[in-house]
């Protein structure tokens, strides 16, 4: 909107300037060239001469500007493009380190079998190596041990710790080293310089 009212202004002056000019002609032309119609005549063209070369100069101005502003927006775009190229590289790295359960041993009797142990699976599939700080099972899960970290899971491996856990009751497809479902699990890990969280089935975020 402002520049439109900005070059309708621009047009109306160029307008003005050339009707002075020309009844500046006109003029001369009606007076035949009287030496003082001559000498005010200069000085008012001088004058038009001088409106239309600032005219030109804010005009100029105007326009280098816009230029200037137009390549900050630009290269503000780029900047906002590479910044959200890279986070989303980094995120990409992230998922690639997970966290699974697998049931373990269990005892009792056939209608009541508890589980007293469970594997715990951390997985990394990125090329950098990743390192476990921190492990947190569901509140059912009540470890016997304490598990050692950090642990340090190298690229494209999997490291794994059988956990000894207080009897707790599975249903017996989630026992004997299948996938545990119905507990799970969150890691915290470093990898490539940055800190994550995820939880077994989630997806990871980023920690301060």
């Amino acid at each position: 909107m402002k520049s439109r009212s900005w070059n309708f202004l621009v047009h109306i002056m160029w307008l003005i300037a050339g009707l002075v000019l020309g009844a500046t002609i006109g003029l001369l032309w009606v007076r035949e060239l009287d030496p003082e119609w001559v000498q005010a005549t200069g000085t008012w063209v001088g004058g038009v001469a001088t409106v239309l070369t600032l005219l030109w100069a804010v005009r100029v101005f105007r326009k280098d500007q816009e230029h200037r502003e137009s390549e900050r927006q630009r290269r503000h775009e780029e900047s906002l493009e590479a910044e959200h190229r890279q986070e989303q590289k980094r995120l990409e790295e992230a998922s690639r380190v997970s966290v699974a359960l697998r049931g373990g041993a269990a005892q009792g009797t056939r209608d009541n079998m508890k589980m007293t142990s469970l594997h715990l699976d951390l997985h990394n599939d990125s090329p950098h190596t990743a390192a476990v700080e921190e492990v947190e099972f569901d509140e059912s899960l009540k470890r016997k041990q304490r598990i050692q970290l950090p642990i340090r899971v190298p690229p494209h491996s999997t490291e794994n710790r059988k956990v000894e856990v207080e009897e707790v009751s599975v249903p017996k497809e989630e026992r004997g080293g299948r996938p545990l479902k119905s507990y799970g699990a969150r890691i915290v890990y470093t990898i490539n310089g940055e800190t994550w969280s995820r939880r077994s089935g989630g997806d990871p975020e980023r920690l301060p």
